[in-house]
């Protein structure tokens, strides 16, 4: 599945500053319940880089058309938002976005981000998957990183009633370098990679973002940074994780 190309903007922000966000919108953001019925919800990436650190270094570089691979793993322990896994590829391009991501098992899913291959029977999806495998291959893409954070979701409408922004506050950012198993949850990275009481908000929309929306921003004096959770915990941390060789 692809999503299409979008722009996105992040901004780190303290908690009472989302607060303030919050309830100034308070009838216009409303909980995106896709993601569970609350909008909150943890979220797990395992995160892919080859030996060299080439997605790294593309970030810190600013290269315009830059793709990252990882695997992304939402759900909770106890079942009470269903485990699920993706495949996915993201790929900026000067200011815009997409995000193609392929659903696989857990365990088949940590396989392939290992070197071993994976099928699919959607035409498009194994298009995804064979782009994947290229940069596994031809790129030598390992295992590097484990994120984990708590996100809250919600959605920015109209006052019809229809949406205009996606809006996301993820917050205890954490990272680890080893063990490169993750699971739904997960409960064991313990490098802070945000301090607390801070938070990062992520800003998605197909058209400009609402005027009043923006102007809030502008007031309270936050502004868009460029802002990578894999690549500020490999900044922060400086590990150089395992890579087997390809």
């Amino acid at each position: 599945m692809e999503i299409a190309a979008r722009f996105e903007l992040k901004y780190v922000l303290s908690l009472g500053e989302r607060e303030a966000l919050l309830a100034r919108f308070a009838r216009r953001i409303l909980p995106d319940t896709l993601g569970g019925p609350t909008g909150c919800y943890p979220v797990v990436s395992l995160y892919c880089d080859s030996a060299d650190r080439r997605c790294y270094w593309d970030t810190w570089r600013g290269v315009p058309s830059r793709r990252k691979l990882r695997l992304r793993l939402y759900g909770t322990k106890d079942g009470a938002i269903p485990a699920i896994t993706f495949v996915e590829i993201k790929h900026r391009d000067g200011g815009q976005g997409a995000k193609r991501r392929v659903q696989l098992p857990l365990k088949q899913a940590i396989a392939f981000a290992n070197g071993e291959t994976a099928t699919t029977a959607s035409v498009a999806d194994a298009r995804i998957l064979a782009e994947a495998q290229r940069l596994i291959a031809d790129e030598g893409f390992r295992p590097a990183c484990v994120i984990r954070y708590d996100r809250h979701a919600y959605r920015l409408v109209d006052e019809a009633g229809r949406e205009q922004l996606r809006l996301t506050f993820d917050q205890g950012i954490r990272c680890r370098f080893e063990d490169l198993t993750p699971q739904p949850e997960d409960d064991g990275c313990a490098l802070p990679v945000l301090d607390a009481g801070f938070c990062l908000m992520e800003v998605k929309g197909h058209a400009a973002a609402p005027y009043d929306f923006a102007s809030f921003l502008s007031a309270h004096g936050i502004f868009p940074r460029p802002f990578s959770k894999y690549s500020e915990s490999v900044r922060q941390y400086g590990a150089t994780p395992a890579l087997s060789a390809s």
